[in-house]
């Protein structure tokens, strides 16, 4: 049961089983019945999914109690709500673009087989690196994107007033 079945490789004569037979230093979840360590790989694919599920569960609580809050003050919701929210939406997004399909073929791998061992690898190095990669960006978003916007908006105000003061003087000559 290798990962990467073709001589190409050169791998068929490893057999390493617990992590695979591949470069990707992920654990193996795509198992089978057959496999030593299936209760275990399945044990943590159902973790990290209910993990999701609660997570998903505490962020909406977050935004709805967020909600609840500018309501009842009266006052329209604030932009710092408006950023948590629009963060607290994008880490769930990104979470289940990148979870959910692995679990899915992890699941579908344990209980049909399917025969292209490639999809392990593209979602170990591809899909699941996306999330990690994301996260780090969504939670200083506004750190990142307010640094770059200082030059844009100083540019912009010396235009604004560069414009105002020539319409200005132009408006006032003799």
């Amino acid at each position: 049961n290798t990962i990467f079945r073709g001589d190409e490789y050169s791998l068929k004569h490893l057999s390493i089983g617990f992590y695979g037979n591949d470069g990707v230093c992920l654990f193996k979840y795509f198992v089978q019945r057959t496999d030593p360590q299936w209760r275990f790989s399945m044990f943590l694919l159902l973790q990290n999914l209910t993990c999701f599920v609660v997570i998903t569960i505490c962020y909406t609580m977050i935004i709805k109690q967020t909600l609840k809050s500018s309501k009842s003050t009266g006052k329209k919701v604030c932009p710092a709500v408006i950023r948590l929210q629009r963060k607290i939406t994008m880490i769930i997004a990104t979470d289940f673009a990148t979870w959910i399909p692995f679990t899915i073929l992890a699941l579908y791998y344990f209980f049909n087989g399917f025969s292209d061992d490639r999809i392990y690898a593209i979602c170990s190095i591809i899909l699941l690196p996306i999330n990690s990669v994301m996260n780090p960006i969504i939670y200083n978003y506004d750190i990142i994107f307010r640094k770059l916007r200082k030059p844009i908006q100083r540019r912009s105000v010396t235009v604004a007033t560069v414009t105002s003061v020539q319409c200005a003087s132009a408006t006032h000559t003799p």
